[in-house]
């Protein structure tokens, strides 16, 4: 979601390892990955990159994750 007005992030790519998704008009998305410690890469033209530590255990919901809208001075 977009930090300050909650609303879901369209299109971020999202990667863990050699995975890669993309996410939903609702901000979600969904990957297939080895159970292990993962790193994750969230980005999107309009965001700042987020990398969040990742622990695979099984499926599950990881929760939400925040970005940071790219800030452009006119």
């Amino acid at each position: 979601v977009e930090k300050w007005t909650r609303r879901p992030v369209v299109g971020a790519t999202v990667k863990i390892g050699n995975y890669v998704g993309l996410t939903d008009s609702m901000g979600r998305f969904s990957i297939v990955a080895p159970i292990g410690v993962h790193t994750m890469t969230i980005t999107h033209r309009s965001f700042h990159q987020a990398v969040k530590a990742l622990n695979v255990l099984l499926s599950g919901d990881i929760g939400v994750i925040e970005l940071n809208s790219k800030v452009v001075a006119l």
